[in-house]
């Protein structure tokens, strides 16, 4: 497995938040988003380096660590082919295993194995035609509830289009009241995250989401340590 870094600080983001967590950053990833926080966790000129580690090494690292929740994020960490040894092993070690993923693949064997996963497709500021709607039908039909958090990060009036279409192109995300969380991107919203937050705190008081089970939430480990590594 290509392992940039391994630590244990807190949950910055998403239905966690502020939960202390060991993080693994796998090295490579299958987008390249405009406004990506870690490119150095897809490119070498950005600084990405990585260590090659088995899933036990991997996992003897993380149990030093003492952090029963663990979040395996990249870069995009369904690329590692050993995924689902890694998380056969971190569960039966008693962890709370979380992934993080753009929700460009669906990974077979590793979807019974983790028990949230936190599903970011890209809206169109990352990119075009970096949504996948097969591979979140997929996500939909086969996670429990429980199981997943939709992750957005939304820029501007053509993000947020952009994700209303999505919802209402599936049902599911009202009929089950599946967990949305919206985020500022974090470049614009550095110099003055709380008028970012309230931003998006506009954005959802529209009627529209009142169907749905909707959030505006920080990332935390931006507004107190900025872009620093390792936190």
């Amino acid at each position: 497995m290509n392992v940039m870094e391994i630590y244990r600080s807190v949950q910055g983001e998403g239905t966690l938040l502020g939960v202390p967590t060991t993080f693994v950053r796998f090295f490579a990833c299958n987008l390249r988003c405009s406004w990506c926080d870690t490119k150095y966790s897809w490119s070498v000129r950005e600084g990405g380096t990585w260590e090659n580690m088995t899933p036990q090494e991997v996992a003897e690292r993380i149990a030093t660590l003492r952090a029963r929740h663990v979040v395996l994020t990249g870069g995009e960490p369904t690329l590692q082919k050993d995924l689902p040894a890694l998380a056969h092993l971190l569960k039966t070690q008693g962890h709370h295993l979380t992934v993080e993923t753009n929700t460009t693949i669906y990974p077979i064997a590793s979807v019974p194995l983790i028990d949230l996963w936190s599903l970011s497709p890209k809206l169109h500021s990352a990119g075009e035609n970096y949504l996948r709607y097969p591979i979140i039908e997929r996500f939909l039909d086969t996670l429990h509830p429980e199981q997943q958090q939709w992750k957005f990060v939304v820029r501007d009036d053509v993000d947020e289009e952009n994700l209303r279409s999505l919802v209402r192109r599936y049902p599911a995300f009202a009929e089950r009241q599946l967990p949305i969380i919206l985020q500022p991107e974090g470049d614009n919203a550095t110099p003055n995250y709380p008028a970012a937050l309230e931003q998006l705190t506009e954005r959802v008081r529209d009627p529209f989401w009142d169907d749905y089970y909707v959030r505006v939430l920080p990332q935390m480990h931006v507004i107190i340590w900025g872009r620093r590594r390792w936190v």
